[in-house]
Parts: structure tokens; C-alpha cells; sequence
């Protein structure tokens, strides 16, 4: 019975290895997911300010070029009106439109130099944080890299950790095998040990006769409260 005790107990400690490397392989999935999720923040931030200096600058190409075809309206009325083919009253609503028009021309005019004045500047900080963002992203990347080698080398290991619990179970009788995986399903220590009197899985007290029986180690006792093996 101490074999079999002792082949339990070996693969016990080769599940707890087992959930270690897991553990941390699931920790480096989720650290993978964070760097993944502030990338993409970042990104849709970035992507932000490229729909504003659009929307500026299409604002800015809208008033220049509305101040040329005023500019080329004002031209034609003024040929207009220097060929006099015009009536008198033709060629007074013909003036009032250029006074309007002038007028207008001057308003954009004042609207469009700090406008454009506007998107020269948001030109530059856009520049300077395409190439900050760059250099973020390429360290992003980097860590990402690291990540997922890391993530490898712990798939890695836990295949050699697997193929090693396969070989500890197969020196396991198949019947105590099945019973150990049961309580697995519902406790990450099967076996644990007998402390003070009490069960160490669920801390509460054994019978005497409970304990003598491990003490005796003449075969596997079972705590009568939570079912684990004793030892």
C-alpha cells in the first residue's frame, strides 16, 4: 500500500507542477491581452486626431476655394462691366454684387489665414505623434514578441510535463487512477496529509479510528468528512 501511496502522491505533486505552468501560461495570455488592448486604444485615439486634422483641413481647403471662385466671379463681373453692354440698372446690380461679393471674399479671407494657420500647427503635432506613436508601437511589438515566446516555451513545457504525468499515472492501478481523478474533479489536493489529529484538506477533526488506520499505513483511509486520501 505505500507504493501505491507513494505513486499518487508523485503524481499529485506532478498535477501541481502541472497547474503551476498553467497558471503562468494563463497569466501570459492575459498580459498579451492587455498589450493587445492598450495597442488598439492607442490606435483608435491616434486614428481620432487623424479624423480631426481632416475635418480641419477639408474646413480650410472649403474656405480657399470658395474665396477663388468669388475671386473669379468678381473678375467676371468687373469684365462685364467694363464693356458697358449693360442697362443702367444691370450695371448697378452688377456693382452691388461685386461689393457683396467683396465683402464676402474679405470675411473668408479672415476666416482662412488662421485657419490655415491652424492646420499648419496641427500639421506639426501630428507629425511629431506619428513618430512618437511609431516608436511606442515598435516597443509594443517587441514586448508583444517577448510575450508570445515566452508563451511558447511555457506550451512547451507543460507538453513535457504532460507526457511525464502519463508515464507517473501508468504506474497507478487503474481502479485507485479513476478514484483519484474524481476527487481531482472537485479538489486540487486529493491526497493530503493527517495534521493534529485533523484532515489538512478540510481541517476538520478524524476519528481515532480514522487515524490509527493511516498511522498503520496498511491501506488507503479516506477522511470521512470531505473524502480525500489520507496520509
Amino acid at each position: 500500500m505505500k507504493k501505491e501511496l507513494e505513486a499518487l502522491l508523485a503524481l499529485q505533486a506532478q498535477d501541481k507542477r502541472l497547474r503551476t505552468l498553467q497558471d503562468q501560461l494563463q497569466r501570459l495570455f492575459e498580459q498579451r491581452q492587455q498589450l493587445q488592448a492598450t495597442l488598439d486604444a492607442e490606435e483608435q485615439i491616434l486614428a481620432e486626431e487623424r479624423r480631426r486634422l481632416a475635418e480641419l483641413q477639408r474646413l480650410s481647403w472649403e474656405k480657399t476655394a470658395e474665396v477663388d471662385d468669388l475671386d473669379v466671379q468678381i473678375r467676371k463681373y468687373e469684365h462685364q462691366l467694363e464693356e458697358g453692354l449693360l442697362s443702367f440698372k444691370e450695371m448697378e446690380a452688377l456693382r452691388e454684387k461685386v461689393q457683396h461679393s467683396r465683402q464676402r471674399m474679405e470675411q473668408l479671407e479672415e476666416e482662412a489665414i488662421p485657419l490655415l494657420e491652424r492646420v499648419e500647427q496641427e500639421r506639426a503635432k501630428m507629425a511629431e505623434r506619428e513618430a512618437a506613436f511609431a516608436q511606442w508601437k515598435s516597443r509594443m511589438a517587441e514586448e508583444v514578441a517577448e510575450v508570445n515566446q515566452q508563451s511558447e516555451e511555457q506550451r512547451r513545457k507543460i507538453e513535457e510535463e504532460q507526457a511525464k504525468r502519463r508515464e507517473l499515472a501508468q504506474h497507478v492501478d487503474a481502479a485507485l487512477l479513476e478514484r483519484y481523478e474524481r476527487l481531482r474533479a472537485e479538489y486540487e489536493d486529493p491526497l493530503v496529509a493527517v495534521r493534529d489529529g485533523r484532515c489538512n484538506g478540510c481541517k476538520l477533526n478524524l476519528s481515532e479510528t480514522t487515524i490509527e488506520r493511516v498511522r498503520e499505513g496498511l491501506d488507503l483511509v479516506t477522511c470521512e468528512n470531505c473524502l480525500r486520501i489520507l496520509y
